[in-house]
């Protein structure tokens, strides 16, 4: 990037100086729309490569392996797509400093960026996500939320381009283009509407699995049909005259029980406002800001609120499964929390009906509780449960459900369900002694523990939960007031969101002894 080029760019510039124009922009100001190196994504990756690879000694091998690629010059979207697998494999090893994850969690970032602007229309549906929620967030200046904005407009063109199969990987100052680039956009998608015959309400096509899951889960996104799922298809097949899709049938059989909800297409929950979303899970966990973001974004381009299986790991009472349960929330499924501290056998799963106390699996149940496809199942204290044969246990019981849960057989039921809309959400305090293979399976994310600095929000959000719990309201059950967090704040120092609490509950109880008195 010219000199020129660099003072004409910073009307978008961070409030931090850019780089010089002879360095690589931050993904940091990729954000905020810095150009990249000589204005040219694949002289940019070069060069940052090759820095890379020259100022850290210590890069795990197989991240080395795809940047020394990228360093050779053969920049393309299959070498970037390694590179951020690598990186993204890094940034989830809970053994790694969490400083370290962070940076490569960066990197991985960046390749995103570089597919963007070489034409890939899923890696620029990505990084409007990303600025997106980062802008939705909050706490920028003026100039910060207008860099924020105009990038997620440019990369909403760089996409509508690509649908078009218009874009061409530019070399000019991004200033230079991002006004015309966005006229050009709406002519793009006004074409392609025009062009293109509208589905009916309700119906949907096949989704283009192009937003960035590892190859792990290439069996994640399922595919809609009609306006929601078919989770039993028929229960002709079990005794009795119950009539499929027909409430009130009569009688105890396990036919009367499921013929309400078989044959039924049931509803799915739409994916909701993923900013609205992050707003409002960051205000209740403020220390788990980027935790958040980097599950919320798994969400870009399904077809309905269903995330792929989730792991929350870390130290007992860091709020993991208050976390589980509110990203549920803020989704809007309802949930159920399984207690897998000494589960002994593999009921969760479905036992058969030869058994007097045969039922469903768990997961079917929620379903036909709620009348709805997609709901979420926490998995609580996952690495507790049983490993014994004798009545089978629940971490082996799990893989064919999440392997094949759009064709799972309830051995209850003795039919295939789909299971597809499920969000199976666990907790572990540490993964030892868990199935490799089960882990395989989960998206392992560590919880950070929130410190001093995440006091006031974190007390905001356990009165929030007071108040629910108690049928109240603001005015009768008022947040902590500056004295009342000072008091708390001389016991708590960070840790432990449990015996935050409790002491949350002291408070709460002294005052009302203190109301009691006057």
């Amino acid at each position: 990037m010219t000199k020129n080029a660099s003072r004409r760019a910073s009307t978008r510039a961070p409030e931090i100086d850019p780089f010089p124009g002879n360095h690589p922009p931050s993904v940091l100001e990729l954000d905020h729309g810095i150009d990249l190196f000589d204005c040219d994504p694949l002289a940019d990756a070069i060069h940052w490569s090759t820095g890379i690879l020259t100022d850290f000694i210590d890069l795990r091998a197989y991240v080395r392996t795809t940047l020394e690629t990228l360093s050779s010059c053969v920049v393309n979207a299959v070498t970037l797509a390694a590179c951020e697998s690598a990186c993204d494999q890094v940034a989830d090893d809970l053994n790694v400093r969490p400083e370290e994850r962070d940076r490569y969690a960066d990197y991985a970032a960046r390749c995103v960026y570089y597919g963007a602007f070489l034409g890939d229309q899923g890696c620029a549906l990505r990084c409007a996500v990303r600025v997106w929620l980062i802008a939705m967030a909050g706490g920028h200046s003026d100039i910060g939320l207008r860099n924020l904005l105009t990038t997620h407009s440019e990369m909403m063109s760089i996409a509508a381009y690509c649908d078009g199969g218009d874009w061409r990987p530019k070399t000019e100052p991004r200033w230079a283009r991002r006004q015309g680039d966005a006229l050009n956009a709406l002519q793009v998608i006004a074409r392609a509407v025009r062009e293109s015959e509208l589905p009916k309400k309700g119906q949907w096509g096949r989704v283009r699995d192009d937003t960035g899951y590892h190859p792990r889960d290439e069996d994640d996104l399922p595919e809609a049909t009609g306006s929601g799922l078919l989770v039993v298809r028929s229960v002709e097949h079990l005794p009795g005259s119950a009539k499929a899709g027909v409430h009130g049938s009569g009688g105890t059989t396990p036919r009367a029980e499921w013929a309400p909800i078989a044959g039924v297409l049931l509803p799915w929950r739409p994916v909701p406002d993923l900013a609205a979303a992050r707003r409002d899970l960051v205000e209740q966990y403020p220390h788990a800001a980027g935790l958040i973001e980097r599950i919320l974004n798994q969400l870009v381009g399904r077809p309905f609120a269903r995330l792929p299986p989730i792991l929350l790991v870390g130290p007992p009472g860091s709020g993991k499964t208050r976390l589980a349960t509110s990203l549920a929330t803020a989704l809007g499924l309802p949930s159920t929390v399984y207690s897998c501290s000494g589960v002994a056998d593999a009921s969760f799963i479905g036992t058969s009906r030869q058994w007097s106390s045969g039922r469903a699996s768990v997961p079917l149940q929620t379903i036909r509780q709620e009348s709805l496809a997609t709901v979420a199942v926490v998995l609580d204290e996952i690495e507790k449960a049983g490993t014994s044969m004798t009545n089978g246990n629940l971490l082996d019981g799990l893989l064919p459900m999440l392997d094949h849960a759009e064709d799972y057989r309830d051995p209850y039921l003795e039919c295939a369900t789909d299971l597809s809309g499920i969000t199976f959400l666990a907790t572990a305090n540490g993964t030892r002694g868990m199935p490799r293979p089960l882990l395989d399976r989960f998206r392992v994310f560590q919880m950070p523990e929130p410190t001093l600095a995440e006091l006031p929000a974190l007390a905001r959000g356990i009165v929030a939960d007071a108040r629910r719990e108690r049928g109240t309201d603001a005015s009768w059950l008022p947040d902590l007031d500056g004295d009342e967090l000072g008091l708390i704040a001389e016991h708590w120092r960070g840790g432990s969101v449990r015996r935050l609490q409790r002491l949350v509950d002291t408070v709460l109880a002294g005052r009302e002894t203190l109301a009691a008195r006057h």
